[in-house]
């Protein structure tokens, strides 16, 4: 996104001149002839940085920058002054400005004198929202898998992560590790020295949504004390990772459609636009197209959004993971409790793997995290688990498994094609929790060609 410099001089010649040389540098520019033109400007285009003569006729410069610094005190003001003296240079510097550069100058000195100020103004912006939100760029859990299910989401979060495309909706349960896919996807791609922001549309109100998503200017309403900068924004270059899209309302889903298709943004109680690169990943536990038939969700917005999609299946259909992801957390406790667990039993590792785990990896970890705190032992056995789990029957064969089929023996009959087909589809569905859209997604087929296979063959053993 280019950034938004205005140039407040009344000499209509030193307007020009800089206008050029920062255009030619690729900033965006505004140039005002009085001060009172300068402060309209500022109030409506809200630029980046600032370059103010003390000097403009109809109001001093101090007096602009004096009210540039009570609206936004982060604001980047660059004096500049014929009549430069120690006395204005720290006058000016006590009042906020962030440099004094005296008349004549020249222009490489003042876009050098920009481009600096717009890089610390960036800078600020960023540690300022990191502050405040305080995120660790690291989720402790990590992302460890050794199932055929998660290899091969992984081999699709890879190419994903290098292809142009900049939108990408992840589905799957809550706590399967939809946070983790989309930083992944980050990490892997161009992107990965930009920011990764994180929003979940669920924990925000929705008068809020708008501000959030775009930020405001002060004043803007009644608690906008100070400006504040927008998530697409704040990661700009990066990815914008939205959690539970699917619980944003409809004044919400109206923006974020608009954004997507333009790029484009304004912060509110602002008349510029802004233009941002950032990559969007939004994620959701909930059947959208299901909403978009229930007119609960925009169907164009899914359709923006659908575009190009990941399922992460639930642990119960990832056995494979469960005990590395035991052990993981297991390292984790070591670290965090000093203490000095070295692996899993055999018994217990039976009645972790038949569990179903409703939570996920989520649970998994509460588990074994609440196991390492009560207990300081070395092997991780049944009495050190929760009565749900020792309750839990043997675990099933799932297709994580990669076992051959009872029916597939050398004694076993030739099955038709056909009811090779409708096992798959079975097992794809069984994957997707029953989700026909996502099924039919990981089959290649339209949904309605899955309703009718699974349909045609429902009198079938």
């Amino acid at each position: 996104m280019a950034a938004h410099i205005l140039v407040a001089d009344d000499e209509a010649l030193i307007r020009q001149s800089l206008r050029s040389a920062l255009t030619q540098e690729g900033f965006e520019v505004s140039v005002a002839a009085s001060g009172e033109q300068a402060w309209e400007l500022y109030q409506s285009a809200r630029p980046d940085v600032v370059l103010l003569d003390l000097v403009l006729g109809d109001i001093d410069g101090l007096d602009i920058l004096r009210r540039i610094k009570q609206d936004a005190p982060e604001a980047k003001v660059l004096l500049m002054s014929a009549y430069g003296s120690i006395e204005s240079a720290v006058q000016a510097m006590k009042l906020g400005g962030y440099d004094f550069i005296k008349k004549p100058f020249d222009l490489e000195e003042i876009v050098v004198a920009v481009r600096n100020a717009v890089r610390t103004s960036s800078l600020e912006s960023r540690i300022e929202y990191l502050a405040q939100k305080e995120r660790s760029r690291n989720d402790p859990a990590g992302f460890v898998y050794k199932s055929s299910a998660m290899q091969t989401v992984m081999t699709e979060v890879r190419l994903i992560a290098q292809s142009p495309v900049a939108t990408v909706l992840v589905y799957g349960e809550s706590g399967v590790g939809k946070q983790h896919v989309a930083r992944t996807l980050h990490d892997l791609s161009g992107r990965a020295a930009g920011p990764f922001v994180e929003l979940n549309c669920s924990a925000v109100p929705e008068n809020l949504v708008e501000s959030e998503f775009f930020g405001h200017e002060r004043g803007a309403f009644s608690d906008a004390r100070d400006r504040k900068l927008g998530l697409v924004e704040v990661a700009d270059g990066g990815t914008l990772f939205l959690d539970e899209v699917g619980d944003l309302g409809a004044a919400a889903q109206a923006k974020l459609l608009t954004f997507l298709e333009q790029r484009t943004f304004r912060r509110v109680g602002a008349t510029a636009m802004r233009r941002v690169d950032t990559r969007i990943v939004a994620a959701t536990n909930r059947d959208l197209s299901a909403m978009v038939a229930e007119r609960s969700f925009r169907a164009d917005l899914w359709y923006r959004l659908n575009s190009m999609t990941i399922t992460v299946p639930p642990l119960r259909v990832r056995q494979g993971d469960i005990v590395p992801l035991v052990e993981h957390f297991l390292r984790i406790a070591n670290r965090e409790f000093r203490r000095s667990w070295t692996g899993v039993s055999a018994e217990a590792a039976r009645l972790l793997c038949g569990y179903a785990w409703p939570g996920n990896v989520r649970e998994l970890r509460a588990v074994v995290q609440r196991a390492a705190l009560l207990h300081d032992e070395h092997e991780l056995r049944p009495d050190h688990l929760p009565s749900e789990l020792r309750a839990a029957p043997a675990p099933r064969a799932t297709a994580d498994e990669d076992k051959p089929s009872s029916s597939d023996g050398p004694d076993q009959p030739i099955r038709t094609l056909a009811a090779v087909e409708l096992e798959h589809i079975r097992r794809v569905l069984d994957r997707c929790h029953g989700n026909r859209t996502l099924a039919a997604q990981h089959l290649g087929i339209t949904r309605q060609t899955l309703t009718k296979k699974v349909d045609t063959a429902g009198d079938e053993p």
